[in-house]
């Protein structure tokens, strides 16, 4: 047998323990995604201080609309509007007053988040009521109340807003359905008795 034989094979490199390099891609893959985490929230807060404020200018007068014309609409479009952030109300201001397309819209909801913050609840809801379509060619809700019962909105009865509220009623159910749904949501919210919700009559 010759030295040749005998010689053993030179050993292989040795590597990295397989769990050494599992950490390394762990630390390296939590680092990129701070980094992108840090870089999204930059962005987000660029875009957000992007986004204009509307400026409150009703048509009509917070003052002019009174609680119980009110409460009528806020139960046919969104009854958890006083005590909610970014309501449909006021997502559907923003639409109005700067043109927004979608409801759900991030732009949107950025819009009703300042709106929120920097006007009242009665400053945004009124802004709203004196903007919006109900309908018979009537753009504001004084235009309504002239329009549908030739009066004053500051003379209308809780029937006859409900009856207008029906118009902004995001199902636009058949007037009288909506007319009684309304009415007995606020009735559950507590802005209605019940013996009063009785003595109604639809508006004829």
């Amino acid at each position: 047998m010759t030295l040749a034989d005998t010689a053993q094979p030179a050993p292989e490199p040795v590597s990295a323990p397989p769990r050494r390099r599992r950490g390394r891609r762990l630390v390296i893959g939590i680092s990129i995604a701070l980094l992108v985490a840090a870089g999204g929230t930059i962005a987000g807060t660029y875009y957000y201080d992007s986004v204009p404020l509307i400026e409150s200018n009703a048509a009509t007068p917070a003052a002019a609309v009174p609680p119980a014309v009110e409460k009528p609409f806020v139960a046919a479009i969104d009854p958890d509007f006083y005590a909610a952030d970014n309501s449909l109300i006021t997502r559907r201001y923003v639409m109005l007053g700067f043109g927004a397309e979608k409801e759900s819209g991030l732009r949107t909801r950025i819009m009703a988040h300042k709106a929120e913050t920097s006007y009242t609840k009665t400053e945004i809801l009124d802004s709203y009521l004196g903007r919006a379509d109900y309908g018979r060619g009537a753009v504001g809700l004084d235009a309504a109340a002239q329009t549908y019962f030739a009066k004053p909105v500051a003379q209308l009865s809780v029937a006859e807003a409900a009856l207008l509220a029906v118009q902004l009623h995001p199902d636009r159910p058949e007037p009288k359905a909506g007319w009684n749904q309304i009415l007995d949501t606020m009735v559950e919210l507590g802005w209605l008795t019940p013996a009063d919700r009785t003595g109604l009559a639809f508006p004829g």
